[in-house]
């Protein structure tokens, strides 16, 4: 009995990529450039064939047969399987025919056919068909690759835009604890103008005028605008230094400047402006901080641009400068410190600043949720998942702690507190594709296949016009054959690998030839199934469970192709030597080759592997008499008995051991059983052994 190796389940790490807006924009001008191509060679091409069509038929008319074939012919070489054209063509050539035949039955007609022009004309008609098909292969190829690279770049897009809307709602509880925040400053800052202000009535009008260009700087802001509060801003710079306080009080002003400015920034939705606005808050932070290095509110302004340009190291500076001259415990200042150590994989440090924000503010959702992944990153499970459920209990919303909460959940096999964890994400943006289809994995190993296959359906309904999808169409299929609905699973297996080259990971992309090969075997189509299996030993020549399968395949050949089988099971056996499988199935091969020490060898590590399997026992019985071992072949079939009462072959085979050793009693008795029990099973063999027993 050969073993197959079992069906493997596909699913994607999360993977970060780094994509660039200007693919989304390439794409859609060569889709536009190839409809307008199609239209106006389409249009051209349809002209000419009609014009071609009516000369012919005005030829065809008046009798002129030769000229009709020859204003076709080069019609019908680009146009080989046009039915129109060829209909033509025939009446063409039956009329021609007709003509040439004669009215009367008794005229004689001598024909000269000139046979080597016509073979030329032949040989020439064949190479143009030939040419052009090559022509045709070859576009069509073309055209399947950029459909490919549309799908593909569709697909990064698509990853792109839900990693942009992610950034963007994290962007926007930033701004809005900033502005929270920034409303402590300016009342803390006032407080202390105030006590200036009251030294003299200079100072007090100095400080009244730079505050009242700050005040309408920040009230164009609000109104949006930008080049008034610029002014503004310019003419307050102006106004410094005051006669007091100095260089503290003009770095305070210069960086609420900066702050007012940036604070705009990140509610900006036009890029232009949000850049202009940018340049204009670091460059009034630079000013503040060259005036008091310890100005924490512009080292934070500084850090933020340097982080937004993903120069981290920069941006780890200036961070940590701000938190640790923060006098006003502003806990955005080290939940942003927190996430430039964590992209830096300082993951200790990032710990430490995160739950110093979380400290500061205890209802900061992000920075609990940053928290539970740096915790992931430090092999703390049991602290994320804590911190991931803090962070959705302060906000119900938060859909990215429900997902990673359903990751943790999954991997610890707790397939019910990950399901909630996912319907949960769903319940909050039922588009979500990710939480879509790692919830159906986690149907799938809950065992809840017809829940799976609807959740993978529901991620396929939400694919892009045009996308493809290959590992989502990889896992349905796997599901469909869990539930024995093979036509399915062949169906989305074959879609699977058609689209299989959207995969980059070499292994995974090996496991969806595997898949397709193993339903197209399971769906009786052996040759599609090992030529896959074969275009999965390509990708991947150490695929164990390919080597298992079509080593059996070839097994089952009639006759057994033995050796090509057993070099593939050793091959397995070499990558994994405890593999119930490859043991069994090297057992089978060797078996089938008579090389019986062999046999025995691999049948008896298989029943280490698993020592309740009675196919193996079986076997290795098998085994033992073929190699005149009768002894421990009884033994073994006295086994299989002791476990299985009903096994009759294990009956008879022990019958002939005892027959070989002499023991004819013992041999008629178990034979007799059969006999009685089960009388119609191999009753001519039964019935000739009985014989031969009473002969003696």
């Amino acid at each position: 009995m050969y073993n197959f190796g079992g069906n493997n389940f596909g699913k994607k790490s999360k993977l970060t990529k780094k994509q660039k807006i200007i693919i989304g924009c390439g794409v859609a001008a060569v889709v536009v450039a190839i409809v307008l191509l199609c239209v106006r060679g389409c249009s051209s091409s349809f002209g000419a064939k009609n014009k071609q069509i009516s000369l012919a038929t005005f030829y065809y008319d008046n009798g002129e047969y030769d000229r009709a074939l020859d204003a076709l012919q080069k019609l019908f070489l680009k146009n080989p399987n046009d039915k129109e054209i060829q209909d033509l063509m025939k009446k063409i050539i039956a009329a021609k025919g007709e003509d040439s035949s004669g009215s009367g039955s008794n005229q004689n007609v001598n024909v000269n056919i000139d046979t080597d022009g016509l073979q030329s004309s032949l040989d020439s008609m064949k190479s143009e068909l030939a040419r052009t098909n090559a022509e045709n292969a070859r576009q069509q190829k073309e055209m399947a690759e950029l459909m490919r690279r549309q799908q593909e770049n569709a697909a990064l897009e698509k990853e792109r835009q839900e990693q942009l809307k992610a950034q963007q709602e994290e962007q926007k509880a930033i701004a809005k604890a900033a502005e929270e925040q920034r409303k402590k400053d300016e009342a803390a800052r006032k407080a202390k103008e105030d006590e200036l202000a009251r030294k003299n009535a200079k100072l007090k009008a100095e400080i009244a005028a730079v505050n009242d260009f700050i005040q309408q700087g920040k009230s164009a802001l609000n109104s949006g605008n930008i080049d008034s509060a610029l002014n503004n801003f310019a003419n307050a710079q102006k106004s410094l230094p005051v006669s007091d306080g100095e260089p503290a009080f003009s770095a305070g002003k210069d960086s609420e400047m900066a702050g007012a400015l940036y604070d705009a920034s990140l509610n900006a939705s036009n890029p232009d402006e949000k850049k202009k606005l940018q340049d204009a808050a670091v460059e009034y932070a630079s000013k503040a901080v060259d005036l008091d290095p310890k100005n924490a509110e512009s080292q934070y302004i500084l850090g933020m641009d340097a982080f937004d340009k993903k120069n981290y190291q920069k941006a780890l500076e200036h961070l940590t400068k701000a938190a640790a001259n923060d006098t006003s415990k502003n806990y955005l200042y080290y939940y942003n410190l927190g996430r430039v150590q964590y992209m830096m994989k300082k993951f200790t440090e990032a710990k430490y600043s995160f739950t110093t924000a979380c400290q500061l503010n205890g209802n900061f959702a992000p920075a609990r949720y940053n928290l539970g992944l740096t915790d992931n990153r430090l092999n703390d499970t049991k602290s994320a998942l804590s911190e991931f459920r803090r962070a959705h209990d302060i906000d119900p919303r938060h859909e990215r702690s429900y997902l990673e909460e359903g990751r943790i959940l999954s991997a610890q096999k707790d397939y019910v507190g990950a399901i909630s964890a996912y319907q949960n994400v769903l319940r909050i943006n039922n588009t979500n594709r990710a939480a879509l289809n790692e919830l159906g994995s986690v149907y799938y190993q809950a065992k809840k296949y017809s829940d799976a296959e609807n959740t993978f359906k529901q991620s396929l309904a939400m694919l892009p016009a045009g996308t493809e999808d290959s590992m989502t169409y990889y896992n349905l299929s796997t599901v469909l054959f869990e539930e024995d609905k093979i036509a399915d699973a062949l169906s989305y297996a074959k879609k699977a690998y058609d689209s299989c080259g959207q995969i980059k990971n070499l292994t995974s992309r090996a496991n969806v030839i595997y898949n397709y090969a193993l339903m197209s075997e399971k769906s009786g189509n052996t040759d599609e199934a090992i030529q896959k299996y074969a275009e999965v030993l390509q990708a991947n020549p150490n695929h164990l469970k390919t080597q298992i399968n079509l080593g059996v395949m070839y097994m089952n050949m009639n006759p057994p192709d033995t050796e090509t089988a057993l070099q593939l099971f050793l091959k397995a056996y070499a990558q994994d030597k405890n593999n119930f499988e490859v043991n069994n199935n090297l057992g089978s091969a060797y078996l089938e080759m008579e090389d019986y020490e062999n046999a025995v060898k691999y049948f008896q590590n298989a029943l280490k592997i698993q020592p309740k399997n009675n196919d193996v026992r079986y076997n290795l019985g098998q085994a033992f008499a073929s190699s005149k071992q009768f002894d421990n072949a009884k033994t073994t079939y006295v086994q299989v008995l002791q476990q299985d009462t009903n096994n009759w072959d294990s009956y008879i085979e022990l019958a002939k051991v005892c027959m070989a050793l002499g023991d004819n009693q013992s041999a008629e008795k178990y034979l007799t059983v059969v006999q009685i029990k089960n009388p119609s099973f191999r009753k001519n063999e039964v019935d000739s052994l009985l014989s031969s027993i009473s002969g003696n």
